[in-house]
């Protein structure tokens, strides 16, 4: 398999495990893991190799061609997802309803951009 099957597969597998769970916190953590193996996906069609999730951003603000425009739009909603959406609903209990629904748009947002340029 090569880097982009491998991290696409994981990033698909984490996504089914997300919708068979009811906990808010694994949700989170399942659809903040998937959304970082569709990153990587996107980075291997580009021969790039980000390797931790924390230099997500500025890995891709380095090198805007893999998002081109959407760049920032990946940037944010990947960030919303490790700091903030964790931060309440995996490491803390102060996620609210609102904040799990904005969780799951911004792995949405990420999904969708992903699957498009992996086609």
């Amino acid at each position: 398999m090569t880097k982009l099957e491998v991290h696409l597969d994981r990033a698909r597998a984490y996504r089914e495990d997300s919708q068979r769970s009811k906990d808010p916190g694994s949700q989170v953590e399942l659809w903040f893991l998937s959304g970082y193996h569709y990153i990587e996906a996107c980075a291997a069609k580009h021969r790039l190799h980000i390797q931790q999730h924390r230099k997500v951003p500025a890995e891709l603000k380095r090198d805007r061609s893999i998002f081109r425009e959407r760049t920032t739009e990946i940037i944010e909603a990947f960030r919303y997802l490790d700091y903030e959406a964790r931060a309440k609903f995996v490491y803390g209990a102060s996620g609210a309803k609102a904040d799990l629904q904005r969780a799951r748009e911004c792995f949405d947002t990420i999904v969708v951009i992903c699957e498009a340029l992996l086609k």
